[in-house]
């Protein structure tokens, strides 16, 4: 049974799944899919072709849909997909894709985004991922699965962050991180591997492979794309081989300080 509170308003075309809770003066536009269990706070907006999964919750002030912040954006039908059991904090803003792109932003499940927090136009966004509070995640970014973004950090345009990396609070990312590192810094570099995020369910062989190849990789005279090369050649450790790869392909390159 949902609970809809008289002041919010839901527009007709809206589409409301089973057991929706909308909190007093929440806005739900004509465009919007709610699926079931989904739970918005007092004073919400939804907007846009905007489409958020089962079990995800909303906090107060957030606005969710509205038209990206692109000068390129002329009013086109562009969406928003958000998944399963998101938790959504007080005054976040998230926007939909611009036609320059896909059209389309999308994240993923279980992720948390803290309070003020920001995703822009055209962002790809994985799972269990944490956006620590007033963090910012520009247009075109791809955001691996569990990854951490530290409070007050910007992410740069069209910048990719591997999965289970994390970037420390205070950072300004303008590069891509590879997946398993942590990065640091105004501007960011990779300072070592997640250490503490890899020990949430990776095997001790793993982190060790991990280790090693950081190390070689990071670690030495060369230069990483060309060590990483090196390293995918000698080695079956898939996560060893994702983390040459990304290095590999990076479109942005790597920011990283040399150490002996």
């Amino acid at each position: 049974m949902s609970l809809i509170h008289p002041t919010a308003i839901i527009e007709d075309g809206a589409i409301l799944g089973s057991d929706v809770e909308i909190g007093a003066y929440s806005i739900v536009k004509k465009d919007v899919k709610l699926a079931n269990g989904v739970k918005l706070h007092s004073h919400v907006l939804i907007d846009g072709h905007t489409e958020i999964g089962e079990g995800s919750e909303i906090f107060p002030f957030s606005a969710i849909g509205t038209v990206p912040q692109d000068l390129s954006y002329k009013g086109e039908i562009v969406k928003l997909i958000i998944g399963k059991n998101n938790t959504i904090r007080e005054n976040v803003l998230i926007n939909p894709g611009t036609m320059k792109d896909k059209g389309v932003t999308i994240i993923g499940d279980n992720n948390l985004f803290m309070g003020s927090t920001h995703i822009a136009h055209d962002a790809v966004l994985g799972n269990n991922i944490v956006m620590v509070n007033q963090s910012m995640v520009a247009g075109h970014v791809v955001v691996g699965d569990s990854v951490i973004i530290g409070g007050s950090t910007p992410i740069h345009q069209f910048v990719h962050l591997g999965e289970f990396s994390m970037i420390g609070g205070g950072s300004a990312v303008a590069q891509d991180i590879p997946p398993y590192t942590l990065a640091e810094g105004n501007r960011a570099t990779v300072r070592s591997l997640n250490v503490i995020g890899l020990r949430r369910g990776f095997s001790k062989e793993d982190i060790s492979e991990l280790k090693k190849s950081f190390k070689l990789i990071f670690r030495t005279d060369g230069i990483p794309r060309e060590q990483a090369n090196e390293v995918l050649d000698n080695t079956t450790n898939k996560k060893v081989q994702n983390l040459c790869k990304f290095i590999i392909d990076t479109k942005r390159g790597i920011p990283y300080e040399r150490k002996q």
